[in-house]
C-alpha cells in the first residue's frame, strides 16, 4: 500500500521536514492553476508580522503623570511665584562649643537675632533638658539672657541645638510702634527649558507600506512626543537653573526639584547610610518641624529603583505568609510616619541611585510658557521632504521648598 496516496505526506518529527513521494523517486503532477511558490521574489509579501515590537518604559514621566502639566502658563521668561510664611520661632545654639552653664551671652545663627526681643522666652530642644531661658538684650545674634529663668535651672546645652522660643512677653507699657513684626513675602523664581524634536521623512518613505507601522509620519511623531514627556520628566528632578533667562552665550534652562531642595537652609542630608523607616521618619519631621505639612497636603516620597528595593524591605521581619499562599514577594506603595502622616512612594527612573525626595505634591506645579504647550507643527516644504517638529517650552514652581521638602543623598545602595 502507497501511504501517500492516504497522507499524502509524512511529517519526520526528527528532521521537521514532511516527507513525500519525490524523497522516494515518485514523481508529482503538474500543479493547475497559479501556485503559491511561482510567486516572482520581487513581488513576494515579506513575512513580516503587523505588530510592532517595542520597549517603551511606561514608567519615563511616573512624576509628571502624579502632578499633572499644565496647572499654570508662565507670562515671562523669569517666572516668579509668591510665598508668604510666619515668623520664625526657632533658632539654633551657634557657640562653637557647648552653652555652658552660667553663661549669660548665647550666640544663635545668621541673622537668627532678629527672632528675638527683649522679654522673649525661649526653651533648647534637648532630651532630658528643662531650662528656660529669658532674653534682656540684643546685640546683632548676640542674646543677653536670664540662665534658669523661672522655677528651671541652669543646665549645659550643646552646640547645634534647636532653640524653641516659647513666648514674646510684654511689659505693662508696651506700645506696638516700638517693635515691627511685618513678615516680608518672598518671590523665588524659575526660568524655562525649550525642548524640541525635529522630524523629516521622504514622501516615498510615507508613502510605502511598512510593517507594524501604518503611518511612518504618524509613528515618528508619536515616538518623539514619549522622548518629549521623558525629557520633561528628567528635566522637572534633575535640571539646574541657568545664570539667567538666556543670552547669546547662555541657554535658558528650569532648576529642578534637587536643586531647590538641596538649598543650604532647606532639609538635607548627605549622611553616608542605608535609608530605614527612621531616615524615612526623620525627614518627615523635619518638614513637620517646619510647618509643612498642612490640612489637605499630598506627601510624597520620590526615589529610584535601588531605594524602592529598600522601602520594600522596611519591617520585613514582621511579615507573615498565609501557608496556602501561591505568591511571594512583597511591595510598599505607601509609608506611613511615626507622627500618622501617610507617605505614597512614586518610583521614577530618573531619580539618582542615593536619593530620596520627600515633599508635598500640592506644592510642586508644572506649566508651559502661554501658548507654548507642546505641540506638532508642521514646517515649510522643502523639496520631496515632510518636515516637522514637536516643541514645548516649560518651567516649574517648587513652593516652599526649604520648609515643605526634605532631601537625603549618599544613601548606600
Amino acid at each position: 500500500m502507497n501511504i501517500f496516496k492516504i497522507f499524502g505526506s509524512i511529517y519526520n518529527a526528527a528532521t521537521r521536514y514532511f516527507i513525500d513521494e519525490a524523497h522516494f523517486g515518485c514523481a508529482l503532477s503538474a500543479s493547475v492553476g497559479l501556485p503559491a511558490y511561482n510567486i516572482a521574489a520581487a513581488v513576494k509579501k515579506l513575512d513580516l508580522s503587523d505588530e510592532l515590537a517595542e520597549i517603551i518604559r511606561t514608567d519615563n514621566n511616573a512624576l509628571i503623570s502624579k502632578v499633572g502639566v499644565g496647572a499654570f502658563s508662565a507670562t515671562a521668561l523669569k517666572h516668579i511665584w509668591v510665598e508668604d510664611d510666619l515668623n520664625p520661632n526657632t533658632a539654633t545654639v551657634t557657640e562653637g562649643a557647648a552653652f555652658a552653664a552660667g553663661d549669660v551671652t548665647l550666640t544663635v545663627g545668621t541673622d537668627e537675632g532678629t527672632r528675638f526681643k527683649i522679654g522673649t522666652i525661649f526653651k533648647f530642644n534637648e532630651r532630658d533638658k528643662t531650662e528656660l531661658c529669658r532674653v534682656t538684650a540684643i546685640t546683632g545674634d548676640d542674646l543677653t539672657v536670664v540662665r534658669g529663668y523661672g522655677s528651671t535651672s541652669d543646665e549645659e546645652h550643646a552646640d547645634g541645638t534647636t532653640i524653641m522660643i516659647v513666648s514674646h512677653t510684654k511689659q505693662e507699657d508696651w506700645k506696638p510702634t516700638q517693635e515691627d513684626w511685618s513678615q516680608e513675602r518672598t518671590g523665588p523664581y524659575n526660568f524655562l527649558t525649550l525642548m524640541g524634536y525635529g522630524i523629516a521623512i521622504t514622501r516615498r518613505r510615507q508613502a510605502v507600506s511598512h510593517a507594524g507601522v501604518p503611518s511612518e509620519f504618524a509613528h515618528q511623531a508619536a515616538y518623539r512626543l514619549k522622548e518629549f514627556t521623558r525629557q520633561l520628566d528628567s528635566s522637572i528632578i534633575n535640571s539646574i537653573r541657568s545664570a539667567s533667562e538666556g543670552s547669546s552665550t547662555d541657554y535658558s534652562s528650569m532648576g529642578g526639584l534637587i536643586e531647590f531642595v538641596s538649598q543650604a537652609t532647606g532639609n538635607t542630608s548627605s549622611t553616608a547610610e542605608a535609608l530605614t523607616p527612621s531616615v524615612v521618619n526623620t525627614m518627615i519631621k523635619q518638614i513637620w518641624d517646619d510647618g509643612g505639612m498642612v490640612a489637605g497636603g499630598r506627601l510624597a516620597m520620590l526615589v529610584g529603583g535601588v531605594q524602592k528595593r529598600k522601602i520594600t524591605a522596611f519591617d520585613v521581619a514582621y511579615r507573615r505568609m498565609d501557608f496556602d499562599s501561591k505568591s511571594a514577594g512583597y511591595v510598599v506603595d505607601k509609608f506611613v510616619s511615626d507622627l500618622g502622616f501617610e507617605c505614597e512612594v512614586i518610583v521614577d527612573p530618573w531619580v539618582p541611585d542615593d536619593t530620596v525626595i520627600i515633599g508635598d505634591l500640592n506644592r510642586l506645579k508644572i506649566g508651559p510658557l502661554t501658548g507654548e504647550a507642546v505641540a506638532l507643527e508642521d514646517l515649510a516644504k522643502t523639496g520631496r521632504l515632510l518636515e516637522a517638529m514637536i516643541s514645548g517650552e516649560y518651567t516649574c514652581e517648587i513652593k516652599n521648598a526649604l520648609e515643605a521638602w526634605a532631601i537625603h543623598t549618599n544613601l548606600s545602595s
